[in-house]
């Protein structure tokens, strides 16, 4: 396999260019450096270093109103079916939280009306 340039092995290996420079320099990747002065890289020992890593998807820039609606669920790769029933889940656990407030609330009134009524406001020793 032919030697990589830096430039190269940044693009395969998805390092840095002053990661891979400071590599070179401090011996952790050895290399060799033709007659114009650029380095060539063996790729075993980039793989040596560095863990080949696949290139990445590049990322749409499209809005959420141009992206394709061609298959549906396509996104969160969930069907009608389980939609539906974690809609009724999320709906019956919906309707246990709002009978727990009902009975909450009923338990506050009940409590409200046991409370003996205020004091009335104590008078003062001077009447100024």
């Amino acid at each position: 396999m032919p030697k990589l340039s830096p430039r190269d092995a940044v693009r395969l290996y998805q390092v840095s260019r002053a990661t891979l420079t400071k590599a070179l320099s401090d011996g952790k990747i050895s290399a060799e450096k033709n007659d114009a002065g650029h380095w060539q890289i063996d790729p075993a020992e980039l793989a040596r270093v560095y863990a080949p890593r696949a290139p990445q998807k590049a990322v749409s820039r499209a809005s959420p109103d141009q992206v394709s609606r061609d298959e549906p669920g396509q996104r969160a790769g969930l069907d009608a079916a389980d939609l539906a029933a974690r809609l009724a889940r999320a709906e019956a656990a919906l309707d246990a939280e709002r009978a727990k407030v009902d009975l909450l609330q009923r338990n506050l009134d009940d409590l409200r009306r046991m409370l003996p009524p205020p004091d009335a406001k104590p008078r003062r020793w001077w009447p100024w």
